[in-house]
Order: C-alpha cells, then sequence, then structure tokens
C-alpha cells in the first residue's frame, strides 16, 4: 500500500505542479527563443532546465499532498471513505511517517532549487512561493487547527460534587460507574467534547470515553501491565475515535477499546461496567454517587453536543438506509443484538432471547434511559409487563422498578442481571459487530 500511495502522490503532484510548469515556459519561451525547442534530444540535454524545473515543482506539489493526505486521512475524512478498513493503515503510515516525507521533500526541493540555471531561479519563484502557501495552509489546517489534540482540548479542571451541592442539569445523560464502593457520573455532553476524561474510581483509574460520530460511551480500566496509561485523541477512523497513548505511541479504538496499531497491537482495554441514563435516574439508584461538574473554560463547548441534537446523520449507502439511527445494542452469549431506540421508547419492555439468555430491555418512564437484563431469576425465567412507572412479573406478580429490582411481592430483595448495553447510533453497532441481529418489533407480540 505505501507503494501505491506514493506512486499515487507522485501523479497528483505532477498534476497539480503542471499549471506553474507551463507558466514557466511562458515566462521562459519570452525571455529567450532559443527555449522553444522541445524535442527529446534537446531536453535530455538540459538537466539543469526545463526539466529540473518539473521535477522542482513536482517535489513542491507532493510536499502539499502529502501533508493533506496525512490531514484527511484521520480528520476530516469523507464519510463515504470511512468505511473501508484501509484507512487505518494509510492514517497510521501517514502520521507514522509524515516527518521523513517533509525531511526528503524538503531537501529535494532545495537541491533541485540550485540545479536550476541562475538566470532561470527567479522565474520559478512565484510558482514556488504559491505551492508553499498552499503547503504551508495545509499543515495549519491539520496540525495546529482541525486536529483531535487541539480542536478537542483536555479538561483543565476536575471538581466532583455530592447530589445537594451538584449544578449538573438532571436531565443531562451521564456514563455512570460505581466500583469498589464509589459511584461516580461523568455528563455526556462533557465526554462529547473531550471524547476522553482520565479519572479514578474506588482507587482505580479509569478511563471514560465517548464518540459523537458513534454517539457511543464506553469506559475502560486504563491499566496495563501495572502502568495506567494517559491519552491524547488523533481523529476519527472508521466512524471512531481513534487514540494513542503517550507511554508506547499506540493506536487504540474509543467503540471496542483495543490497539490496532503500534507496539500494542493484539491488546486490549478491559471494559469496566457502566450505564448511561439521565443524572436524575442515576442519583435515584446511587444517592451518594459524586457527579463530575462543568469546566468553566468549556463552558460553551459543551453545547455542542445540544446544537448538534437535530442534525441527521447521513448513512452511506453501504449501510441501511431504512434502519434506525439510534439503537440499544447488547451483547448475550457472543451474539450482537440491538433494539430500535424509538420504537424501545414506545413499548418500553419488551422480551427477547438472544446466545441462549432471556432478555428483558426496558426504559425508565421518562424514556429517557434503556437498561438490558437477563430475566432469569433462581434458574426461572420471568415474564414481565408494565405497571404504572414500574413492571411486573406475571408469574408471582411481584412489583420491580426499571433498575431491575424487586420492591414488593414474593421476590422482593431480588434482582435482575444487568447485561452491559449500549446507546448508539446503528451505524456503529453493524461497523463493530457485522454479524449482530435487530429484534423485529413489527412482528414482536
Amino acid at each position: 500500500m505505501p507503494r501505491r500511495l506514493c506512486c499515487g502522490i507522485m501523479r497528483l503532484a505532477k498534476s497539480i505542479a503542471r499549471p506553474a510548469i507551463i507558466i514557466f515556459r511562458v515566462r521562459k519561451n519570452l525571455n529567450s527563443r532559443a527555449t522553444v525547442r522541445t524535442d527529446k534530444r534537446h531536453r535530455a540535454d538540459m538537466p539543469g532546465g526545463i526539466i529540473m524545473t518539473e521535477y522542482f515543482f513536482m517535489a513542491l506539489a507532493g510536499l502539499a499532498l502529502v501533508e493533506l493526505v496525512k490531514g484527511l486521512s484521520a480528520n476530516g475524512t469523507p464519510p463515504v471513505l470511512q468505511r473501508f478498513s484501509w484507512q487505518m493503515d494509510l492514517a497510521h503510515f501517514m502520521w507514522s511517517n509524515i516527518l521523513f516525507f517533509r525531511i526528503v521533500l524538503g531537501v529535494a526541493i532545495i537541491w533541485m532549487f540550485t540545479q536550476i540555471p541562475a538566470e532561470a531561479r527567479m522565474g520559478v519563484v512565484p510558482g514556488a512561493v504559491v505551492i508553499l502557501a498552499l503547503w504551508g495552509f495545509i499543515y495549519w489546517l491539520f496540525n495546529r487547527y482541525w486536529v483531535g489534540r487541539f480542536k478537542f482540548l483536555p479538561i483543565t479542571q476536575k471538581r466532583f460534587e455530592g447530589a445537594a451541592t451538584n449544578k449538573v442539569d438532571l436531565k443531562e445523560q451521564i456514563l455512570g460507574i460505581n466500583h469498589n464502593g464509589e459511584a461516580k457520573a461523568f455528563p455526556v455532553n462533557m465526554l462529547y467534547y473531550h471524547h476522553q476524561i482520565s479519572d479514578e474510581v474506588g482507587g482505580h483509574p479509569i478511563w471514560p470515553t465517548y464518540c459523537g460520530l458513534c454517539n457511543s460511551g464506553r469506559i475502560y480500566d486504563r491499566q496495563v501491565d501495572g502502568n495506567a496509561l494517559e491519552f491524547t485523541l488523533v481523529g476519527a477512523v472508521n466512524y471512531n475515535a481513534t487514540f494513542r497513548d503517550h507511554t508506547t505511541g499506540s493506536w487504540w479504538r474509543q467503540e471496542v477499546g483495543d490497539a490496532i496499531k503500534g507496539p500494542m497491537k493484539g491488546r486490549a482495554l478491559e471494559d469496566m461496567p457502566f450505564e448511561q441514563m439521565s443524572l436524575e435516574s442515576w442519583l435515584a439508584k446511587h444517592p451518594e454517587s459524586l457527579v463530575l461538574q462543568y469546566d468553566p473554560t468549556f463552558q460553551k463547548q459543551y453545547n455542542i453536543r445540544t446544537a448538534l441534537l437535530n442534525y441527521e446523520v447521513s448513512l452511506p449507502g453501504w449501510h441501511m438506509q431504512a434502519s434506525p439511527p439510534l439503537v440499544v445494542g447488547v451483547v448475550a452469549g457472543n451474539v450482537a443484538r440491538a433494539y430500535d431506540w424509538n420504537e424501545l421508547v414506545k413499548r418500553r419492555l419488551v422480551e427477547d432471547e438472544a446466545g441462549g439468555t432471556a432478555l428483558l430491555a426496558v426504559t425508565d418512564p421518562d424514556g429517557d434511559s434503556a437498561f438490558v437484563y437477563d430475566r432469569t431469576v433462581d434458574g426461572t425465567v420471568l415474564s414481565f409487563e408494565m405497571a404504572g412507572d414500574g413492571m411486573r412479573d406475571t408469574g408471582t406478580g411481584s412489583s420491580w422498578d426499571c433498575f431491575g429490582r424487586c420492591t414488593k411481592g414474593k421476590l422482593k430483595g431480588k434482582s435482575l442481571t444487568r447485561l452491559q448495553s449500549y446507546k448508539q447510533y446503528v451505524r456503529a453497532w453493524v461497523t463493530f459487530h457485522p454479524d449482530a441481529s435487530f429484534f423485529d418489533f413489527q412482528h414482536a407480540g
């Protein structure tokens, strides 16, 4: 692939450089009729003339092109190209070798300029200035502006408050985690902007993440081989946020937490059980939880998610255009299952089976949060129906809340086993779970 890429860049560079070469030739012809001859023998005898000028402009155009390819490979990549697996190969190759390309092409450009006849050098300056200005703009755009580490800055003030002093709107979605006796909530609109917030819970290093392209949140154990990793956002590759760890330089995918490139390729971060729901629901379930407060430095940026909620996600033709934009996904017994979010909110409760597990998907009364449970209790598969703001199992008539806790009746004190579920865009779910099946609401009872 690198060889094909280099050949392609050279062909494009020659095309881009052609106008500058033509202008140079016209200027040259006006200055001297002796340069009108363009037969092959004459051109071969002029290594420091027009031939060297062509190579000079091609090298300049090549410098601008490799910078553009490097930038677009992981930042601002057209959606239609993100479906190809080779995008990751291209992005990592360009990001790993861009300095080499800059040095080699820079040295070549300087050398070629010195080989152009002295009387002709001033003629190439205008074209060279234009192409170098173009390269400078591309460099600034993809290295100092539209690049993950500068476009989405890390949090600067990390402050947690309890429910009594919390300032975050209770209707905001959060990623909540309860580990080693400590519960914490991370507002989704904060994670949407920062993409990641390294933290600890119960004395253990964790890595809450969020990808706006997937609309998916994840929390990982960021401790690998006894070391807590720190990450920097690279960009978007294959519809998913991609990060680089500071220790090894490996590239990690947010959706599945695996290292896809670099020394740690093949390794995967351990998933930490978490829940996504409204802060109001989370505090009802974990009243002692701490809540991450907004960093005042980025108060304006946290509104970006609200501004984009009405944006209709464009689904390329290779994905299911008629499929719902949002799903609740779960993996049960190595089988990936998904539920249309809008239909689930309408139904509020569906019973299902996947991977040999009897499933129950349910939403809270406000339709803000969804939960998936194994509906087997003490070896018995229960059936449920809605009952007010909660639900009731038809076998014993016991009452249950949406958190899977039996609050009244024969089974009081029992709890359903919660399965890790994810609310995200369907395109992301099927990208990372290509064999996923979808619950058929139309023919469900």
